[in-house]
């Protein structure tokens, strides 16, 4: 058939390695925009996921940045003893949820 040197062997040997790690890095790069996009766009909050805070169950409190569970239940719990919230600064009565927290959550809830 055909011979090569112990050269030429080694020539083409480094460039099939070449190819090989560019095409491993090529396919990490791609792999981690795609995850990357899938994880940004899993964990954003949209104008559309407004929550009503006065009606809204305990799993639509917790879409809200900044609310877990244990707020998301004291939330209701302020609803059951003491009524609808009539403002959106009504939300400072809930034991945790002060300032800071309230301006995290505003954009997100409404009355």
């Amino acid at each position: 058939m055909f011979s090569l040197t112990s050269r030429e062997r080694k020539v083409l040997l480094i460039v099939a390695g070449m190819i090989f790690c560019g095409a491993i890095i090529r396919y990490f790069q791609v792999n981690i925009k795609s995850s990357t996009a899938t994880l940004t766009s899993s964990t954003s909050y949209s104008a559309d996921t407004i929550v009503n805070i006065n009606k809204a169950s305990q799993e639509e409190l917790e879409t809200i940045p900044g609310i877990g569970p244990a707020f998301a239940q004291r939330i209701i719990a302020y609803r059951v003893q003491n009524g609808d919230f009539q403002t959106l600064e009504d939300l400072k009565k809930v034991k945790g949820i002060g300032a800071k927290k309230l301006g995290q959550m505003k954009e997100y809830v409404s009355l």
